[in-house]
């Protein structure tokens, strides 16, 4: 049994106090990116053009008063959604992926901090607490955020850096992503196949069905929620509650959840929507721990809806994706009644339990 579980189990027999200690934390991350230049209106594209600065990313830091393993996740949400997604936009600790033992049922101890391992849930640049709201179009796209996480993750493994913040550093990093996330997580492994130790993409598979979100009614932010700022037209976010729940709940959930959500809900900018093509590639030198999660409901990654048709989906998965991933290197988990958001879905205690327990397992069995 790994270390970090067994000594969950104790602390759950023994009714012993284990807490985690949480804090918001921002980083300043100089990058520079080779951004697509956009021919009229995305997704048409005139070559690149650099983008250089540095940017503020905002993120929230738990570390587990049993810290076993010295790993951390780095958690990246998906589009119209902020690191909040991982917290369960605050309905409470069932959703939460990193909830302490303590307050979580025994049968339940499934969630990261339980298991040991520290968590940081970002702000992608652009969004939620984040100061930065730069130009939507020609700044907030995919290589620039991919340029700094290349930035920021070996500065994680770093006590020495001034881009680390958390004042300690990390053997390894498991990135887990959602949705966009995920598309982030695969171009990561695509680009920098040493960075991340582990992939877990949830809400994730090669085989898409955008017609949902291309049928959608879009609005610019600023519409949906004036008082929250200035934000520039380029920020998007769903105009209607009803095509945000279709699109990303299916089967158990609690109806207050979708209704919160449309009302705190994110933004996609203009130029990370037009730059989702070149985000879907196969990573094909990366050959490290990879685990994909997807609902069987998901509407745009398992349109199919049946438990084999999904199950097929995902294993079919690495080998378009990932190809140098062993196949005792890969896991994948389809919980029933769920849909794109797995996070927020009666199901997540399930998720999270089969994450951890492939993490737990083959994390420290590789090299």
């Amino acid at each position: 049994m790994h270390l970090s579980h067994a000594l969950a189990g104790v602390v759950a027999l023994t009714g012993a106090v284990a807490t985690r200690t949480c804090k918001q934390v921002s980083f300043n991350v100089p990058a520079t990116a080779q951004n697509l230049s956009y021919k009229g209106t995305p997704p048409a594209t005139n070559g690149t053009t650099t983008i250089s600065g540095t940017y503020t990313i905002v993120g929230t830091y738990c570390l587990p008063a049993l810290l076993t393993n010295n790993t951390l996740q780095i958690l990246v949400h998906g589009i119209t959604y902020n690191k909040n997604y991982f917290a369960g936009l605050g309905f409470g600790d069932k959703y939460d992926w990193g909830i302490p033992l303590t307050q979580f049922q025994q049968t339940r101890s499934v969630t990261a901090n339980n298991r040991g391992y520290a968590t940081l849930a970002i702000d992608r640049l652009g969004h939620g607490d984040n100061p930065q709201h730069p130009d939507p179009l020609t700044v907030v796209q995919p290589q620039l955020q991919l340029e700094i996480f290349h930035k920021l993750f070996p500065a994680l493994r770093d006590p020495k850096s001034p881009i680390n913040v958390l004042g300690r550093s990390f053997k390894k990093l498991v990135y887990v992503g959602h949705s966009y996330g995920s598309f982030l997580g695969l171009t990561l492994a695509r680009q920098f196949p040493t960075d991340a130790d582990a992939l877990v993409l949830t809400g994730f598979s090669s085989t898409l069905d955008f017609s949902g979100v291309v049928t959608a009614q879009w609005t610019s932010y600023i519409h949906h929620a004036p008082a929250n700022g200035n934000v520039p037209l380029g920020y998007l976010t769903f105009a209607k509650e009803s095509d945000r729940t279709n699109l990303f709940y299916a089967g158990n959930y609690d109806p207050a959840i979708p209704l919160a959500d449309f009302k705190t809900e994110d933004t996609i900018t203009v130029g990370e929507s037009g730059a989702v093509p070149i985000l879907l590639q196969p990573a094909p030198t990366y050959n490290k721990l990879l685990f994909i999660a997807t609902g069987q409901q998901d509407a745009i990654f398992c349109p199919q809806g049946t438990v084999g048709g999904c199950k097929h989906v995902l294993a079919k998965s690495r080998t378009d994706f990932f190809p140098a991933v062993p196949e005792n290197q890969f896991g994948y988990f389809s919980p029933d009644k769920t849909g794109h958001d797995l996070q927020l879905h009666q199901s997540v205690p399930d998720t999270l339990k089969n994450v951890h327990d492939f993490l737990d397992t083959h994390l420290y069995q590789t090299k």
